[in-house]
């Protein structure tokens, strides 16, 4: 990154957010930056470039006179140096922003950026990985898990139904259950915790690992990742939080899933794409897997979930919200905001993609 910054270092952002958010990244240093906001500008593109659906999923539209022409915004785009954006975002953005230095995202599972024009160029891209959405989300496994062992699911559909039946419950106790976190990043490290406050038994994998260790804070055993299968035989629930890579693709498979010996209950926050849906339906049907919890399914930003999970009895399914919260979105404006320090100052930006390790 060239150490010789503009003044004023044109920030753009491509987010749905209040004034006081461009007024907290202008207070970064006001004498420096210079802030606006094309959220309503680009909004129309964004349908050209993805199913109406995912854009009315994701981008909580709202009417505005604000937009620029499109010769305006992309004189705009070309001056910027800073890019605060989330999703959905315009596909080909890069090639329109040839003065760009520094781009930052503000979601964890960098294959939103598959698609892009962005995936492994030369720009220094960051995430928001183990920042906005690790500890919602993790609230919104332990959620899943009291759920289960509450039989609180139950409580929902016969009350819907309004026939009550107390002998359906098989409600069980949290505390000495054994959890097994696939992938210890900001989301497990945090589901690691909050299972320890409940008593549980707490078992991780991580890529980086080498060797099994008890010295983990929060973490009873902490397995490497090749050891995975062997720790699903102890785990009386699975929680996915890896990332969505080349090597992580259907990483729970057919083999996995006759590795646990417990009838596990599934919960998966991470993304679909890391289960096969072959290999999971099957345990399900058969009993191997007692239930799931899914914030997540295979292909969600292009199709509705396959049919014979969200028809299944046992399959709870939420629409991607697991990271959402009433302040979440108030850490990662923290992150960018000191990421912006950071490179006003010339130093090292913090969560660098890494394009080959895909986060």
């Amino acid at each position: 990154m060239s150490p010789k910054l503009s003044n004023p270092l044109n920030v753009v952002v491509l987010r749905n957010e209040p004034a006081k958010t461009l007024d907290k990244i202008q207070d970064v240093d006001p004498s420096r930056i210079s802030v606006e906001n094309l959220w309503d500008s680009v909004l129309p593109e964004l349908y050209y470039d993805w199913p109406k659906s995912l854009v009315d999923r994701f981008a909580r539209l709202h009417t505005s006179d604000n937009a620029f022409t499109s010769e305006t915004l992309n004189e705009k785009l070309a001056n910027a140096h800073v890019l605060l954006a989330g999703y959905p975002y315009p596909k080909n953005l890069l090639r329109r922003m040839p003065r760009l230095i520094w781009a930052h995202w503000g979601f964890a599972g960098i294959s939103n950026l598959y698609e892009s024009d962005f995936w492994g160029s030369d720009v220094t891209c960051t995430s928001s990985r183990g920042f906005s959405g690790a500890l919602p989300i993790a609230e919104s496994v332990i959620g899943a898990i009291l759920m289960f062992t509450r039989q609180l699911h139950l409580a929902v559909l016969q009350t819907a139904s309004q026939e009550f039946d107390a002998n359906s419950y098989k409600v069980a106790l949290t505390a000495g259950k054994t959890v097994g976190i696939i992938g210890l990043g900001g989301i497990g490290k945090n589901v690691a915790r909050l299972s320890k406050g409940l008593g549980m038994n707490v078992l991780a994998t991580r890529l980086s690992a080498k060797k099994r260790t008890n010295k983990i804070p929060f973490v009873d055993m902490l397995y490497p990742a090749y050891e995975m299968n062997i720790m699903l035989e102890s785990c009386d629930f699975v929680v996915i939080s890896a990332m969505w890579t080349e090597q992580t693709e259907k990483l729970l498979n057919k083999k996995a899933f006759t590795s646990m010996k417990k009838k596990p209950y599934l919960i998966n926050v991470a993304r679909g794409e890391l289960i096969d849906d072959q290999a999971f339906i099957s345990s399900l049907d058969s009993g191997r897997v007692s239930g799931a919890y899914l914030d997540v399914y295979r292909d969600e930003f292009k199709r509705p979930p396959n049919p014979n999970l969200i028809s299944h009895p046992r399959v709870f399914l939420s629409p991607h919200i697991s990271q959402r919260s009433d302040w979440n979105q108030q850490i990662s404006l923290e992150l960018f905001c000191s990421n912006l320090e950071r490179l006003l100052n010339g130093k090292k930006l913090v969560n660098v993609i890494d394009w080959k390790r895909g986060y």
